[in-house]
């Protein structure tokens, strides 16, 4: 396996748990979460994720694995280069270039509906609609007229816009369904881009998920021994319960909150970003995912202290 693959800042992987919503909610004052977990798991979670079912993204990586190589036409890539998935039991990275480029313009508009009688000159029946345009609509699901009331965007290739009704300036705004769906189409912005094909290409970083994840384990884990009672008990409930063991943000975590995390500052965060190995180390923060034994068990493990509650609790000590 390549190291490089399970080598990341800890940022990435910190706290999933809390919903990555911030100023949605405030932080808690600390908490610690506990899931039990395989190292086929380890592998999914230290890389990159694809969504299950027939996301563009999963029949991306699918046609470059089974076919050797996928082409897609974006104006950015759809997936980074050097990202690693876990597909079919492996592990794979992915690399793209640019093999062809198209002069292109990006038009964001508003369409919005209208109300009562119109002027015929303003009007133009969708049916009417050039080729070009109604593709357009259609692609993005907008042909039966009954998304109106919404701003997006839409990309033409610059070699289509003579032929189209609606972009740069509409002939006709208002396209009609029928007597009861009207919408004013409205361009209020454009851009010059370019429409790339990228050809993505699949490198097998490791044949078997499992073994791989297994090396993440391997680097990472750590044993949780010699705990107190009341220490016990956090871990009790970080297993056990659903939210995993939390301190409210306004009250202070007991001391056996503040022992039990200090167990994990030697330790290293779990990383799979692309570092060298002198910048691999434990950050001596508590905060972030690591890799934990516990009663013959391995747990992806989420701990986080408030940087001022440990600042102020280091102090008083």
């Amino acid at each position: 396996m390549d190291r490089r693959e399970f080598l990341a800042t800890g940022a990435t992987l910190t706290v999933a748990a809390f919903g990555g919503c911030t100023g949605c909610a405030r932080m808690p004052a600390a908490s610690l979460q506990m899931e039990s977990i395989t190292d086929a798991e380890i592998a999914e979670k230290v890389t990159h994720e694809l969504e299950d079912g027939a996301s563009d993204r999963r029949r991306l990586v699918a046609d470059a694995v089974e076919n050797g190589s996928a082409t897609v036409e974006d104006v950015d890539p759809p997936l980074a280069a050097n990202k690693s998935f876990v597909y079919e039991g492996s592990v794979y990275r992915l690399s793209h270039e640019v093999v062809e480029s198209v002069p292109a313009t990006t038009f964001h508009f508003t369409l919005d509906p209208v109300e009562g009688s119109v002027a015929e000159s303003e009007t133009v029946r969708y049916a009417d609609l050039p080729a070009v345009d109604r593709e357009k609509f259609a692609e993005n699901g907008w042909d039966d007229g009954s998304f109106l009331g919404f701003g997006s965007s839409l990309l033409y290739l610059d070699r289509e816009i003579p032929d189209s009704a609606l972009v740069p300036d509409p002939e006709r705004p208002v396209v009609v369904w029928d007597s009861e769906t009207k919408g004013r189409f409205e361009v209020d912005d454009s851009r010059s881009t370019e429409l790339k094909t990228y050809r993505y290409a699949a490198e097998v970083v490791d044949s078997s998920a499992e073994r791989y994840g297994a090396e993440v384990r391997e680097r990472y884990a750590f044993a949780l021994s010699g705990l107190t009672s009341a220490e016990r008990d956090i871990v009790r409930q970080a297993v056990e319960t659903e939210d995993g063991y939390r301190v409210p943000p306004d009250e202070t975590p007991p001391d056996a909150m503040w022992k039990l995390a200090k167990r994990f500052r030697p330790h290293e965060e779990v990383r799979y970003a692309w570092e060298d190995e002198e910048d691999a180390g434990g950050s001596g923060r508590i905060d972030g995912s690591y890799l934990v034994r516990r009663d013959g068990e391995v747990y992806w493990t989420s701990v986080h202290v408030s940087r001022d509650q440990f600042t102020t609790t280091a102090n008083e000590n």
